[in-house]
């Protein structure tokens, strides 16, 4: 493979990472034709197609499953030597605030903290944990990293993928309910009007705990006092949480890692937000719900 272009190379690992060229587009930041191209042009070096196109998408071929560790192990390399140009050639100190939902923070924020300040000891870290995002541009925060549809103006980011939620409950919890009329776990709104996933799933519902708290539903779903609507990305990792087969889902929102306009060239900024990037990429199966810890249907 020493003949090939890791550009080329990058546009086949999104390919196999998000399923469709369309998707892999939207990732690298450019349009189909330009993937369709890319991917070609590696299939040529290589004298061997990664992808049979039909009609209902692009299959990776026997010789593309072959390659893909391989790839991925390259992709590696190349971000490690990457970031140790990085340290080498830059003096980065000062304060980074980082804005991220409380309930994501450990499992997706903490990895990405810890490994920069190894690397950046001079940086400061200030971790605001909040379910929407704040105001950037009065500097309540560097980099935001939240599940928004629309993220707010004068800020640039990048889109990771649509996080995906699914019902879970407890294990020993489903096995001695009723799913007609299980106990549920929701937000604090008015006391009385229940979300969608509820109302359609559980019309006959008794019982409905209520929660200002992103980690409080998660915990309580745990403890197993009733059923909750969660990110399967917290869901899925959990042993004794079970994906509940439920006909009606909420949409989910889209996974952004927002920074302000001004501040996009800032080396301390730039740098963690290409590493939180990295980081999530490298979790979207998880992040989209395609990771689940056993078929339950």
């Amino acid at each position: 493979m020493h003949d090939t272009n890791w550009d080329d190379l990058r546009y086949f690992i999104e390919v196999v990472r998000s399923g469709n060229v369309t998707e892999a587009g939207i990732r690298l930041g450019v349009n189909q034709s330009t993937v369709s191209r890319r991917i070609a042009a590696l299939e040529s070096a290589l004298g061997k197609p990664l992808f049979d196109r039909t009609a209902k998408g692009w299959v990776i071929t026997p010789v593309g499953e072959k390659i893909v560790t391989q790839v991925e192990e390259m992709a590696i390399q190349a971000n490690a030597i990457h970031r140790k140009i990085e340290i080498d050639t830059e003096e980065v100190s000062g304060i980074i605030r980082i804005n991220v939902a409380d309930v994501c923070s450990k499992r997706f924020v903490m990895p990405v903290i810890r490994d920069f300040k190894r690397d950046y000891p001079e940086v400061d870290i200030e971790l605001i944990t909040a379910d929407h995002v704040l105001n950037l541009a009065n500097r309540e925060a560097d980099i935001a990293v939240q599940a928004v549809n629309e993220p707010p103006p004068n800020v640039v980011g990048k889109h990771i993928c649509k996080m995906a939620f699914q019902v879970y409950g407890h294990s020993e919890l489903i096995e001695n309910l009723s799913l007609d009329m299980p106990p549920c776990i929701t937000w604090i709104g008015d006391g009385v009007t229940l979300p969608f996933w509820i109302k359609k799933n559980f019309p006959k519902l008794k019982r409905a705990y209520r929660t200002n708290s992103g980690v409080a539903m998660f915990n309580m779903c745990k403890e197993g006092l009733g059923l909750a609507l969660l990110p399967c990305s917290l869901g899925d990792e959990v042993a004794e949480l079970e994906r509940i087969p439920v006909e009606h889902i909420e949409p989910g929102q889209d996974v952004w890692v927002l920074s302000h306009v001004d501040l996009r060239t800032t080396a301390r900024v730039r740098i963690f937000r290409d590493r939180m990037v990295e980081f999530l990429t490298s979790e979207i199966d998880l992040l989209e719900g395609r990771k689940p810890k056993r078929d339950l249907y």
